[in-house]
């Protein structure tokens, strides 16, 4: 419950944040996962990170909704013969193997790069990888029959110093974002908006308040799904999903979704000074279930 805007989005704000309850269990599987395949393959010095978006602390409380990323950093000269087309499914299923022995009553599959467990609060994903001298690292893409460049550090710390730029804002605005692509069905991936979001505000000196930040990406959010969009760091379209920007396509319904919602929230921000309470149900219509009422 809140009595002003800016209430609303400090309280909107707190409501998304993964809990210490939920941050132990990540670290606790992570540490227990890493030691049941360190005990059968070398691993780097690094031996594995947690990466994806909660690295880069994106994620919004619904773990049970996400995947978690394990990436586990594989010695190189130990484990090289994996390094070629056909290892890049050898290596998934040999993690397979070490997993479905270590925990046999956990779900657990293979996707396009990563082994995916079916655990009782979220989905871990663990994905082999090499660490690159030159930077970054390659991990396993068994529809492409190759080893693929990634850097998820790098973005992460990218994203961290926009945050700072921000006063602290940024990445809180990235989980309200989120909220509401959860309340319109998830239409969008949560790495494609990341993206969006790293575009939008990678040249920001300052933060604004959530009202008015959020108001003007609405705004401007149709204009760069109608655009291509690329990964900051390997340059991977990442929008491709969408398709083309054709009547009835995936992309046009979403286009739809955020002009409706940058409609909204003018129309929120323009009642915030004379209509307070009005104000938060409107943004609380908007942004879902997480944002608090008025009172």
């Amino acid at each position: 419950m809140a009595t002003t805007v800016k209430e609303s989005f400090q309280v909107f704000a707190a409501n998304l944040n993964i809990t210490d309850r939920q941050e132990t269990a990540v670290a606790n599987c992570k540490a227990n996962v890493i030691a049941k395949i360190k005990a059968k393959l070398q691993l780097h010095d690094e031996e594995a990170r947690v990466i994806g978006s909660w690295d880069r602390d994106s994620l919004i409380r619904y773990l049970s909704e996400v995947d978690v990323d394990v990436m586990v950093i594989l010695h190189y000269g130990q484990n090289k013969g994996w390094d070629t087309a056909e290892g890049t499914g050898q290596v998934l299923r040999r993690f397979k193997a070490i997993l479905d022995e270590a925990y046999p009553n956990t779900p657990c599959g293979i996707d396009r790069n990563c082994v995916t467990m079916k655990l009782s609060e979220f989905r871990l994903d663990v994905v082999p990888s090499f660490f690159i001298n030159t930077g970054g690292y390659q991990i396993p893409d068994t529809y492409r029959k190759e080893w693929i460049l990634t850097d998820p550090v790098t973005f992460a710390e990218r994203m961290t110093q926009i945050n700072k730029n921000m006063d602290g804002c940024f990445k809180p605005l990235v989980k309200m974002v989120k909220a509401w692509n959860r309340e319109v069905s998830k239409p969008l991936r949560g790495f494609h908006l990341e993206c969006i979001l790293y575009d939008r505000y990678r040249g920001y000196t300052q933060s604004y308040t959530y009202s008015s930040m959020l108001c003007c990406f609405f705004e401007a959010l149709p204009g760069y799904l109608s655009a291509a969009c690329y990964d900051p760091i390997t340059g991977d379209l990442v929008d491709g999903y969408l398709g083309k920007n054709v009547q009835g396509s995936d992309r046009q319904k979403v286009i739809a979704k955020a002009e409706k919602a940058a409609r909204a929230a003018r129309e929120a921000l323009d009642d915030e000074t004379k209509y307070t309470s009005v104000a938060i149900g409107e943004w609380k219509n908007l942004l879902g279930e997480f944002f608090p009422a008025y009172g």
